[in-house]
């Protein structure tokens, strides 16, 4: 097929950065204060030119796995996209653009239960309650202002691949509400749509079990505006998103809602709701951009409850993680034993502060008398690249509270960190207090120690 763009109600705010085409077909380049954006449907690959308002020295098209060359002819940037796939395109180090190459969209769900928010209007919708089976269907297109809730029921379906806007609340209220909540649901779906900032908390799952996020986009630069919660649920599975994020990308945990009806469905449900075990979770094939603080993939710090287990990153593309945050992280303030935690395949290709942070500890978001333990966790086949920037800076730290309440078992296995394979502690710069059993094995394979593609120029630049 042709590519198929989306183009957007005429009040949008548009690029001043950036203009685009694919196959030569105009673009709708939306602007956002932390990265512009532009989207459309395709089933191979598509040929993109960005002409920019200035010249530009430096483009980078990320992930860099993908080894996309992108040529620079005057103002202009061309390259191949492969296809289905999202892509950041980051100009002189400094603008972001996400260039979102979809699969052909669905085709529209009918019936009773389905409420459809019909492309080419922004839908002044405020806050909206999803009936136990509804579908929520936002058309590509469309721009939802608002936020969306289900609550204690099953086959919820949020979908389409319009936008959800939550920027609707400070607007309209002085304040912002999370954007997307699933609590004390089953069985149920959220699939593609784009979720724009600034707003609270993007997306929870809160004490909700079998959930399927798949394709999800997000674009928010607000401290807080973390991606992806989930709070004392199970049998989770997200694959193939998108996120950008000014807090953690993905964050799991077991917290006391005491956020009040603003952020919850009045049904009565308890404040200590979100506190139960939280297992048997998957996040795999997606794409993490963090830009203030938190981590790329944070276990914690809420964990009022008595296991988080079961957990597993494989596949990731960590684009950046900026300022003070961490792409691998634990860090558990409560009674819960955190244990069998599963990192593999993963790609970072920018961190600054700590790499890995796994604690025991107390904090100010805790509220558990007793500590709890971290135990078993893997961190396997993962690919690092440093900059300049990173020695001398960068520390990783595996730490226990005291001597009653450790970390055990933490095993590093092929890990390669500016193209040198990690055999000790000393090439981690990592501290470590009350942590035993720390072991790092040797590489599988001679193929993993591979950097990335153009891994040496990313160095050169940063």
């Amino acid at each position: 097929m042709n590519p198929l763009a989306h183009f957007y109600p005429h009040s949008l705010p548009r690029s001043t950065r950036f203009h685009a085409t694919a196959d030569g077909q105009a673009l709708d380049v939306l602007a956002h204060p932390s990265a512009d954006h532009t989207s459309f449907e395709c089933d191979g690959p598509v040929a993109i030119e960005i002409a920019c308002s200035e010249i530009p020295s430096e483009v980078k098209v990320r992930p860099l796995r993908l080894d996309i060359e992108a040529e620079i002819i005057g103002n202009r940037i061309r390259f191949l996209a492969p296809g289905p796939q999202p892509l950041q395109v980051e100009v002189d180090g400094a603008h972001l653009l996400y260039v979102y190459a979809l699969a052909p969209a669905a085709p529209t769900p009918q019936g009773p239960d389905v409420r459809i928010f019909r492309s080419g209007a922004v839908h002044e919708a405020g806050l909206i309650v999803l009936k136990d089976g509804e579908t929520c269907w936002i058309e590509p297109g469309a721009v939802v202002r608002g936020s969306i809730r289900a609550a204690d029921g099953s086959g919820f379906h949020i979908g389409g691949y319009g936008i959800l806007d939550g920027g609707y609340w400070p607007e309209h209220e002085g304040r912002c509400r999370k954007s997307l909540v699933l609590d004390h649901c089953r069985n149920s779906r959220v699939e593609d749509i784009l979720m724009l900032g600034p707003t609270s908390w993007m997306l929870v799952l809160g004490a909700s079990e079998d959930i399927t996020i798949k394709g999800i986009r997000q674009i928010a630069g607000d401290m807080s505006s973390d991606g992806i919660d989930i709070a004392g649920s199970r049998r989770v599975r997200i694959s193939g998103c998108c996120l950008h994020n000014g807090d953690d990308n993905i964050a799991i945990k077991a917290i006391c809602n005491k956020s009040g009806q603003d952020d919850r469905v009045p049904l009565g449900f308890p404040d200590e709701d979100w506190n139960h075990t939280v297992e048997d979770v998957v996040v795999s094939g997606c794409m993490f951009y963090n830009t203030h603080g938190g981590s790329a993939m944070e276990i914690g710090y809420e964990t009022i409850t008595e296991h988080i287990r079961n957990i597993r990153f494989e596949d990731i593309d960590v684009l950046a993680v900026h300022q003070f945050g961490s792409v691998f992280g634990i860090h558990n303030g409560d009674r819960a034993r955190v244990e069998n935690i599963v990192w593999d395949n993963i790609r970072i290709e920018h961190h600054f502060d700590t790499l890995i942070d796994f604690r025991v500890l107390r904090s100010r978001w805790n509220v558990d008398a007793e500590r709890g333990f971290i135990r078993n966790i893997q961190i396997r086949n993962v690919v690092a690249l440093q900059s300049i920037h990173n020695p001398g800076y960068t520390v990783s730290i595996i730490s226990g509270y005291d001597a009653d309440h450790t970390v055990t078992g933490v095993v590093v296995e092929n890990f390669v960190l500016g193209g040198k394979l990690v055999r000790n502690a000393d090439d981690l710069d990592l501290v470590t207090r009350h942590a035993h059993g720390i072991t790092f094995a040797a590489e599988t394979s001679a193929e993993s120690r591979q950097p990335l593609p153009q891994a040496r120029e990313l160095a050169a630049a940063s």
